[in-house]
């Protein structure tokens, strides 16, 4: 098997971060004719700061790294929140779940030829194109929050 074919059976460790702010969360639009840079591909969707985890980087400085690399924000109160299978034919990643609060400043598009916008979100009025891994991860959220408020 050659090294082209055996990478592609790797799973690999991407981190996303729900980004809070006054009870809104941070989402960056997908260009439409983005590049596949080798993580989930899908253009023209709403996703969170994220990206692939590098090697001897923590869980959480990742989560810092990206969301700085993707948006210029500093986070603080980063939490590990879970993790999902997000398995496409070509591809496997375990994301990591990570919920931060921003610093201060807004959001800016710091990598054009990924995101061309990035805007806040209240959890009752979400974009309908999400990606699917940040799907998986807010709706888990939104499940574990509805059920600690019934306690």
């Amino acid at each position: 098997m050659n090294k082209e074919c055996k990478d592609n059976k790797r799973i690999r460790t991407g981190v996303g971060v729900m980004v809070f702010r006054d009870g809104k969360i941070l989402l960056g639009h997908r260009v439409v004719s983005g590049k596949d840079t080798g993580g989930i591909y899908q253009p023209d969707s709403w996703c969170l700061p994220g990206g692939k985890q590098e090697y001897g980087e923590t869980i959480l400085e990742c989560a810092a790294r990206e969301v700085r690399e993707e948006t210029g924000l500093e986070i603080f109160d980063a939490r590990i929140f879970g993790a999902a299978d997000d398995i496409q034919p070509d591809r496997h990643f375990v994301t990591l779940h990570v919920f931060a609060q921003a610093g201060e400043g807004e959001p800016v598009v710091t990598e054009p030829d990924k995101q061309d916008a990035w805007e806040w979100f209240s959890l009752e009025a979400l974009p309908e194109n999400l990606y699917s891994p940040s799907r998986k991860f807010i709706r888990a959220y939104i499940r574990r929050e509805q059920e600690f408020s019934c306690i």
